[in-house]
């Protein structure tokens, strides 16, 4: 698949997920499940990693850990041992755990991994740790919210990694939707996140699927 839509499920119940889950884990290939912890991103949601392993179809989960703490989920994200794993590079800010964490799932799971930056970071910042990860996430905006206005520098941010890095799959998580599909792929973005494009209005799965054909009609184009 040259384009992957990425259904996003940010909730603060573990029913409330598995109800969106089950809306959408049989169209998708991978479905991200959005943890906050309320400090580094967000209100807080459910944290109980482990217990995801109950959602149906669970080989699909993709986790977007948005934690201020990264090693203190380490053991239960290899518990869970998830499809793909994104960290927030920011998240590790002031420490030495960042290696250590990656290369602990690298050895313990399956993951494909990947770590995300937010706007304000500046690019440069990825590429010490680019030997880690098989993919990067840029943050359309600042973490934690869903249906943020887009900040535009994702597009220069994505663009300009793409040229130096054009091996290297880039990823987006930010206001994905009908009205940013276009820039986000022309950008170099091949792996795009949505949530409230998909779960606010209508069947997730037609809205899914009008997401999926926008971006490879992006590609053909």
């Amino acid at each position: 698949m040259l384009v992957e839509i990425v259904p996003a499920v940010l909730r603060k119940t573990y029913e409330d997920i598995e109800k969106d889950w089950n809306r959408i884990c049989e169209r998708a290939l991978h479905v991200q499940l959005d943890v906050t912890d309320g400090v580094f991103a967000g209100e807080g949601t459910f944290r109980d990693i482990a217990r995801f392993r109950r959602l149906r179809r669970s080989e699909k989960i993709e986790l977007h850990m948005m934690v201020h703490t990264p090693g203190n989920y380490v053991d239960s994200v290899a518990e869970l041992s998830p499809a793909r794993c994104i960290f927030h590079l920011e998240s590790f800010e002031g420490t030495n755990h960042l290696r250590l964490v990656y290369e602990t799932l690298r050895e313990k799971t399956q993951a494909e991994l990947a770590l995300a930056l937010n706007p304000e970071s500046p690019n440069e910042r990825l590429e010490e740790h680019l030997s880690l990860v098989d993919y990067v996430l840029f943050m359309g905006y600042n973490p934690g919210f869903a249906n943020q206005p887009v900040n535009p520098v994702v597009f220069r941010k994505i663009g300009s990694f793409v040229d130096k890095y054009p091996d290297i799959p880039v990823a987006v998580d930010g206001h994905v939707g009908k009205d940013t599909i276009e820039p986000y792929v022309r950008a170099g973005a091949r792996m795009l996140c949505a949530n409230t494009a998909i779960f606010k209005e209508g069947d997730p799965e037609e809205n899914f699927e009008q997401l999926r054909l926008l971006a490879e009609a992006v590609l053909t184009d």
